[in-house]
């Protein structure tokens, strides 16, 4: 598998196809909503060809962000020290032991309480001003017209809100969504996973699966030599505009948002989705070709580096057999984001 920093855009194949000629002259335009710590690390294989607009409502982080961005490997970067919202005027911002929980939500008592989550534990609150992606994106006269394709949301609670006012991004620009989306109410009267997912769909927006599911339990048993199931609480959702869905309330997407969503569906790892998009709606002989290798170059997973993790994986587990338990669960975590197998067993296909 391709990994680092502009492994695609560095893969002669990549930038040979119609798609890496496209985001060459106009770079990939990906929003980071919520980007405490850095840019979301996912488009680092398509930096030089990606434009970042980045938001984060706490100052002295935007600050910190902004400094560090000199050594960007982004065609271009901007970070923007605003709360995005619903609407436009003022919203109190409720502070938290963990700063990266702050939110605009209130916490919810009977969850903080139950599973004893330290990092919503109140520290205060403070009036701010908030706006709108769609404000931001169409009401500012110097902002780039590919922004929004691509939207990365981790907003602590007001995800849809945050979605709700950017109605004419999603319909004008966006092809793809990594959105974090919870099961369980953190915060009060926060919308989950199952309103978020109806509220896209009606969009025009599939939703294709999550990027790791986090659980949680009272932790009254040991995971080290306890087995047990846990609640889930939250994940990151991936969302798509497929134009294979024969979604009647979807409008038919240009060239460049199917070059665009092509390449979200490999950042984000559904690489049959991306073959199946391209060999479907536009790549025809030797572009068919060349995406096909691609692809598959991409995708590739190498039995020898497996065998290696696993070899490495029993010495940790002989080294410290108390702890056995705990080294195959997150090799488990760790590998669970790669193909379901199932469809490959005789007696479980379909």
């Amino acid at each position: 598998m391709l990994k680092g920093i502009n492994c695609f855009s560095s893969e002669s194949l990549f930038r040979d196809s119609a798609v890496g000629s496209e985001l060459r002259a106009r770079p990939l335009g990906f929003i980071d909503v919520g980007a405490r710590g850095g840019i979301h690390p996912l488009v680092e294989p398509l930096a030089e060809n990606t434009a970042v607009l980045a938001f984060e409502l706490d100052e002295a982080e935007c600050t910190r962000l902004r400094e560090s961005s000199h050594e960007s490997p982004y065609s271009a970067i901007q970070i923007l020290p605003l709360a995005l919202a619903g609407h436009e005027g003022t919203g109190t911002l409720h502070r938290f032991a963990a700063p990266v929980a702050d939110s605009l939500r209130p916490e919810n008592p009977a969850i903080v309480q139950r599973y004893n989550i330290h990092s919503l534990q109140r520290k205060g609150t403070t009036t701010i001003p908030t706006t709108t992606l769609d404000k931001v994106l169409f009401g500012w006269k110097d902002m780039g017209n590919t922004f929004g394709e691509f939207i990365k949301l981790d907003a602590q609670g007001i995800e849809w809100e945050v979605l709700n006012g950017a109605e004419k991004t999603l319909s004008k620009r966006t092809v793809a969504i990594l959105v974090e989306v919870n099961f369980v109410r953190f915060y009060s009267e926060q919308k989950l996973f199952s309103e978020i997912e109806m509220s896209l769909r009606e969009r025009g927006f599939h939703f294709y699966g999550f990027q790791g599911l986090h659980s949680r339990s009272c932790k009254r048993l040991n995971k080290m030599v306890e087995a047990g199931r846990e609640r889930v609480f939250w994940a990151d959702a991936v969302f798509f505009k497929d134009p294979l869905a024969n979604d009647a309330r979807q409008k038919p997407l240009s060239d460049r948002s199917k070059y665009v969503l092509f390449t979200c569906a490999l950042l984000t790892g559904y690489y049959d989705f991306a073959l199946e998009l391209a060999l479907k709606t536009w790549a025809q002989g030797e572009e068919a070709r060349r995406i096909e290798q691609l692809v598959r170059r991409v995708a590739h997973l190498d039995p020898a580096e497996t065998l290696q993790k696993l070899s490495t994986l029993v010495d940790r587990a002989k080294a410290n057999p108390e702890r056995a338990n705990f080294e195959v669960g997150r090799f488990v975590d760790e590998q669970r984001h790669n193909n379901d197998y199932d469809d490959v067993l005789p007696y479980r296909q379909i």
